[in-house]
């Protein structure tokens, strides 16, 4: 029995060796897994910062998107500013046609009185020569009437429209001879 003992003692001396080597490989496991414990504790902290770079870019983002809806909103107001000028700048240019047509109308307003004037002009001088015919005429009939024989009565009188004989005219009786000799002479000469 004793080589049992011994070949027992022997068997379990390579357990306990067997023992040994899975208790060394259980450390170096545990060792490992502590590395790997280590390590993902390592990756979190690396994924806990991208995280936080994640969330700080977001947050710049966020506010990348806030400056340009302001940026939309000032465009936005700038073309309704645009567009109210051009509308006044319409106005403007509607008044403008508006003055200019007032302008011709008083220009064609200037053309019809100075055509008016030319007729009232041409009327004075009608006016003036009817006139002038008219003392002409009168001078002529005080010519005859002082030129005549003795028997004729001079006498020479002209009416105005829309005046009486005396108002414009002076009688002259003169004695020649035997006799009165009556001339009518303009008051307007």
């Amino acid at each position: 029995m004793l080589a049992f003992d011994a070949e027992v003692e022997a068997l379990l001396a390579e357990v306990d060796a067997e023992l040994a080597d899975e208790a060394a490989l259980l450390a170096l496991v545990e060792a490992l897994l502590a590395c790997v414990v280590a390590v993902v504790a390592e990756l979190d902290a690396v994924v806990a910062e991208l995280a936080a770079l994640v969330a700080e870019v977001l947050a710049l983002l966020a506010l990348v998107a806030a400056l340009l809806a302001c940026v939309v909103a000032v465009v936005a107001e700038f073309a309704a500013l645009v567009a109210e000028v051009l509308a006044l700048d319409a106005e403007v240019l509607a008044f403008d046609a508006e003055v200019l047509a007032l302008d011709a109308d008083v220009l064609a307003l200037d053309a019809d009185v100075l055509a008016l004037d030319a007729l009232v002009l041409a009327a004075d001088a009608e006016a003036d020569a009817a006139a002038a015919e008219l003392a002409a005429a009168v001078a002529d009939e005080v010519a005859v009437a002082a030129s005549t024989i003795k028997v004729y009565l001079a006498a020479s009188a002209f009416v105005v429209s829309g005046s009486a004989p005396t108002d414009v005219c002076e009688v002259l009786t003169i004695n020649i001879f035997p006799v009165d000799v009556s001339l009518t002479r303009s008051l307007a000469l």
